[in-house]
């Protein structure tokens, strides 16, 4: 998700949800000659620019850290704080999750970097779950996980199981990236991509998740409950989205789901730190091309938070540029695009561009609402004594695509005493009067309006990498999958393909592979 929150860890115990040969490259080894005739002496060391601080802007700095060592300038340009999409607020004296919080045990960047830089993952809220159709609970977990597995097989039969198979499978493919990039292997768009890690993903793109799965013999009832509440909380959208997003969504729903000790932004915040990248606090308004290759960037600074948070009130308006300070310029050799350049989430223009670019589709709008308080059960159809502790639900025709309790991103192992904090997530702003209903008193409300990730479409267009040699859009790849592992693998992409355009050597950052198995 960027999948937001973690609501279903409780059904999951049931969803549990080589390298290749380089040695004909030896003949193809690159001279410290050949290089001197591509980049002279004076240019040696290029500047990069990369538009967007969120986790792919910032892992993105890191990479290219780590190929081009210290031979290179980079800028990383945020209007607001590090983290992007990946953030929290202040809520009773502790720090609340509001953005991308789901990491998958298999994702391996992110368990690196948390090794890497001394992090910690944060403890679990567990908690009870229950599948709302707005009408009656269709299915409640029980706190005996094998009573639960019996209950869930009672109701969708095998499915269950064939569920948690085929999204192991495909984690397996997903999971050959890892190898790929770390062998060297770019490519300049998302298609290519996915064929690399295995060539049913990018037909998955082309289909719906509901008719993937039903082709593959998959229940209506698991499609219409199970599957769609899983899409609605994580997505904000129904199994209409393409089977691969979808497959995604799905694989988020594991048990061992964790978060990072104070934050995930935490992450975003260490990979900028250790990839001594300058951190530009500044709104880009435009990139323009030069046509001896050089790229120059237009910042100016901004008085308004870009994303809209209140509290108790109206969102305050997407920010203009600040007209009492004069635009500033860089030129640069590199830019990396790390923030979405759809209308609706971008005012960057692209100038004297010999083509014009399309970034079609738009984003999902979710509101996520933080409330301090305590819940009235009767308006959630629960009896005064009874509880659930998250809720998802099947019908996308309700006020809410999930609701549930919430517990600190400082949370540890030892802490039980912490205030009763719910997060709402919905696709239009809950009135006052919707609130009262839901709540028997509020101790605070916080409201975040976010434009959180691209409406998927059952027949996906998937755009490039390389918009021009030299120029990258690394969150293309979020029209394949919102999440944050998904931005990380991109800003490994963008590197790779930056540092093989500077060197004009598609075979660099292999070469050094090839020497470790010689």
């Amino acid at each position: 998700s960027v999948a937001l929150t973690n609501p279903t860890r409780n059904i999951c115990n049931m969803l549990h949800i080589g390298k290749l040969c380089l040695l004909g490259l030896l003949t193809q080894v690159r001279t410290s000659s050949s290089l001197q005739e591509v980049r002279n002496a004076d240019v040696a060391s290029p500047r990069i620019a990369i538009i967007g601080g969120g986790i792919g802007g910032t892992s993105t700095a890191y990479f290219l850290k780590e190929l081009f060592g210290d031979n290179a300038i980079i800028d990383v340009y945020e209007s607001e704080k590090i983290g992007g999409r990946l953030a929290t607020i202040p809520i009773a004296g502790d720090d609340y999750e509001v953005g991308g919080t789901a990491i998958h045990p298999k994702n391996q960047y992110m368990m690196d970097f948390v090794s890497k830089f001394g992090l910690q993952k944060r403890k679990s809220c567990a908690g009870s779950m229950g599948l709302f159709n707005g009408k009656e609970y269709l299915f409640r977990d029980s706190s005996w996980e094998i009573i639960t597995l019996a209950k869930l097989i009672l109701r969708y039969g095998w499915d269950v199981y064939r569920l948690h198979e085929l999204t192991e499978e495909m984690l397996t493919k997903f999971n050959r990236i890892y190898t790929l990039q770390s062998e060297g292997h770019a490519y300049h768009d998302v298609a290519s991509l996915l064929y690399a890690m295995d060539p049913k993903f990018l037909e998955m793109t082309k289909k719906s998740s509901a008719a993937w799965l039903k082709e593959l013999g998959f229940s209506d009832l698991i499609i219409n409950e199970l599957v769609t509440a899983i899409a609605q909380c994580y997505y904000g959208q129904t199994p209409n989205i393409h089977a691969f997003v979808g497959s995604v969504s799905v694989a988020v729903a594991d048990q061992n789901l964790w978060s990072v000790f104070g934050g995930n932004k935490r992450v975003a915040e260490e990979l900028l730190k250790h990839s001594r990248a300058s951190y530009l606090k500044r709104l880009v308004t435009s990139v323009a091309l030069h046509s001896q290759g050089h790229f120059t960037v237009t910042s100016t600074e901004t008085d308004t938070p870009v994303k809209r948070l209140f509290s108790e009130g109206s969102p305050t308006e997407i920010p203009e540029m600040n007209s009492s300070y004069d635009p500033r310029t860089q030129d640069y050799d590199v830019v990396v695009i790390a923030t979405p350049l759809n209308k609706d989430k971008s005012n960057i223009k692209l100038v004297n561009f010999t083509k014009d670019f399309d970034f079609p589709g738009h984003f999902e709008r979710i509101i996520c609402t933080m409330v301090q308080g305590e819940v009235n059960p009767e308006s959630l159809l629960l009896m005064p004594d009874d509880h659930i502790d998250e809720i998802l639900v099947t019908n996308p025709g309700l006020t809410f695509n999930s609701f549930g309790k919430q517990c600190p991103a400082s949370l540890s192992v030892n802490s039980q005493d912490y205030p009763y904090v719910w997060k709402i997530f919905s696709s239009a702003p809950l009135g006052e009067d919707q609130l009262k209903i839901f709540f028997k008193e509020r101790n605070s409300t916080d409201v975040i309006d976010w434009l959180a990730y691209p409406h998927y479409n059952s027949d996906q267009h998937l755009g490039n990498f390389e918009l021009v040699p030299g120029f990258y859009y690394l969150n293309a790849i979020e029209w394949a999958g919102s999440a944050i592992e998904m931005s990380i693998i991109g800003g490994k992409n963008v590197a790779l393909l930056a540092y093989k355009y500077w060197l004009q050597d598609p075979n660099a950052a292999m070469n050094s592979l090839l020497k470790d198995e010689l």
